[in-house]
């Protein structure tokens, strides 16, 4: 989550933003982009806001991995998500952590894997300097910003075991994977990853992000828009995490490229069912129309928008509105190298297990 006090960070990239908002697409490349269309019309799926709401609060949720199952039950209380996991570690070499919880709710008959986003500032630097200075990695047949996928990475080898169990034996349940800016990018990379491996039947996987920055390339985001049919980025409106990393308007193919498909909030979204559209134009998840032609007037404002989604200040919901008392205020400890997983059993308790690679 970005906080105001990195305004100065943003100025010295707000020159490139500029020159992508500014330029028009142009040559071969944008007429191969606006070729590229969705290859599975099983379904004619519409974004729908109630669930996108629901969405919302389960990323917010993922911001405080000590009292995650208190907050689900305070946003979400007739669903009755019952926690899995937490699973957090060290995702950089400050030892800034990533985090992300499992959960299921039987009344939605849904399985639930969410990730937190930044935390604090000094992450928040870490992923933009890394960012502009780190090649891309690959990533199944494309590549991924290297952020993005270590912290994919070490969370799912802790995460993937408890998922396939849970969609063992709940085989008809949705699998609905969120998260908000740092947390929507891990997000998107799980659902390709479960699409992919066929760890969940395709048609079961429903991604929501919000804010979600620039998470690969084009051939990333085709694989994605093959793979997971019921993907929605939401933006809301001139929220500049989206921008980024900057798109590469001389070679739209060769850099950072959106996958689909966008909810573009046109106002700012102060609630779920506030002025939006899909975004079906062209270059394909990067309509010109849509989040990428919205002009950044004034850079407060917009992180802002990027804090907020549906009057909702993502970050700081779960200690704003949940009741902490006679809880145990037990802090986080964490190990080097090994996956310190949190489960509720009769109490707070903790797991410490070491895990090796997946298996997948």
């Amino acid at each position: 989550m970005l906080g105001l006090n990195l305004c100065t960070v943003f100025v010295l990239i707000l020159p490139q933003l500029t020159l992508v908002s500014a330029l028009v697409c142009k040559g071969s490349d944008c007429r191969v982009i606006e070729e590229f269309h969705y290859v599975n019309d099983e379904r004619m799926l519409r974004y729908d806001p109630d669930l996108s709401y629901k969405m919302l609060l389960l990323s917010a949720a993922a911001y405080d991995p000590v009292h995650t199952q208190q907050c689900l039950n305070n946003s979400l209380p007739s669903a009755k998500f019952q926690l899995q996991s937490v699973v957090t570690r060290s995702c950089d070499f400050l030892d800034n952590k990533c985090s992300g919880y499992v959960a299921v709710s039987h009344v939605e008959k849904a399985i639930v894997i969410a990730f937190r986003g930044s935390d604090g500032s000094k992450q928040i630097l870490v992923e933009i300097l890394e960012t502009l200075l780190v090649p891309e990695q690959h990533f199944l047949k494309g590549k991924v910003q290297s952020y993005w996928k270590r912290g994919f990475e070490g969370l799912w080898q802790c995460m993937e075991s408890k998922v396939k169990s849970l969609v063992l034996a709940n085989p008809s349940y949705q699998i609905w994977v969120t998260g908000h800016s740092l947390g929507a990018a891990m997000a998107s990379l799980t659902s390709t990853w479960l699409a992919h491996y066929n760890i969940a039947p395709r048609k079961n996987i429903v991604l929501y992000t919000f804010g979600m920055p620039r998470v690969g390339d084009y051939d990333y985001a085709l694989q994605h828009d093959q793979l997971v049919i019921n993907s929605w980025r939401v933006v809301n409106f001139d929220d500049i995490v989206p921008r980024l990393p900057p798109l590469d308007i001389v070679n739209i193919k060769s850099g950072p490229y959106h996958h689909g498909m966008e909810v573009f909030y046109s106002v700012n979204a102060v609630s779920a069912n506030s002025t939006l559209r899909e975004c079906h134009g062209t270059p394909h998840d990067e309509d010109k129309t849509c989040s990428r032609n919205q002009t950044i007037v004034n850079l407060r404002q917009s992180i802002e928008r990027h804090e907020n989604y549906f009057s909702v200040f993502v970050g700081q919901f779960c200690k704003t509105s949940v009741d902490y008392t006679g809880s145990s205020g037990e802090e986080l400890k964490f190990l080097e190298d090994r996956c310190l997983t949190y489960k509720y059993k009769d109490g707070f308790t903790v797991e410490e297990t070491t895990h090796g690679p997946s298996s997948s």
